[in-house]
């Protein structure tokens, strides 16, 4: 039981650990259609990390929502053909002009 509650508290915190290149950004977190979003910006580039569990989550059903999570966490538009990732996270590189 006493590693029990070690290796739990690794994997709650790495449900919103970001990549490398985004730590230290301060997370933005959008709710969109349902499912919530970390969101991190950093110059041109963006990472959503998906925080909402789903049953059986589909490319189809989270691809338009990060998107939507990214551009309004940034402000900016996402340049879709940039996007990239899974069902848990997508990174892409935003158009800011």
């Amino acid at each position: 039981m006493k590693h029990l509650l070690p290796a739990l508290l690794l994997l709650v915190t790495a449900c919103d650990s970001p990549a490398p290149a985004m730590m230290g950004e301060t997370p933005r977190y959008v709710t969109v259609n349902g499912i919530d979003f970390s969101v991190r910006v950093r110059g041109r580039r963006v990472e959503a990390i998906r925080t909402t569990t789903m049953p059986n989550p589909s490319i189809g059903r989270v691809y338009p929502r990060a998107l939507q999570a990214m551009e309004q966490a940034s402000g900016c538009r996402v340049l879709e053909d940039s996007l990239r990732g899974d069902v848990a996270v997508m990174r892409a590189d935003l158009d800011c002009g």
